[in-house]
């Protein structure tokens, strides 16, 4: 019989150092930890939705709450935090 290849781990390169990440990095490493903030953009702006509502006699009932970042909505993306 043959003898199985070992698997062996690498040390890999870290991730390239860009403006984008150094000001990411930033703005998370200022912000105090009881604060909401996305995990996509570091942003702390927060938009609450209600999905699946219903009007009874002009009054609004059910649906589930969502918390959104304002940032990554405004460009077109979903983040829910």
């Amino acid at each position: 019989m043959t003898d199985k290849p070992t698997f062996t781990v690498i040390n890999g390169t870290p991730p390239p150092d860009t403006p984008k990440q150094r000001v990411l990095d930033r703005i998370k490493a200022s912000r105090p930890a009881d604060i909401v903030s996305c995990h996509r953009c570091g942003g702390m702006e927060v938009i609450e939705t209600k999905t699946g509502v219903t009007i009874k006699a002009g009054k609004k009932s059910g649906g589930t709450k969502q918390l959104l970042c304002a940032s990554c909505f405004m460009r077109g993306e979903r983040v829910v935090l």
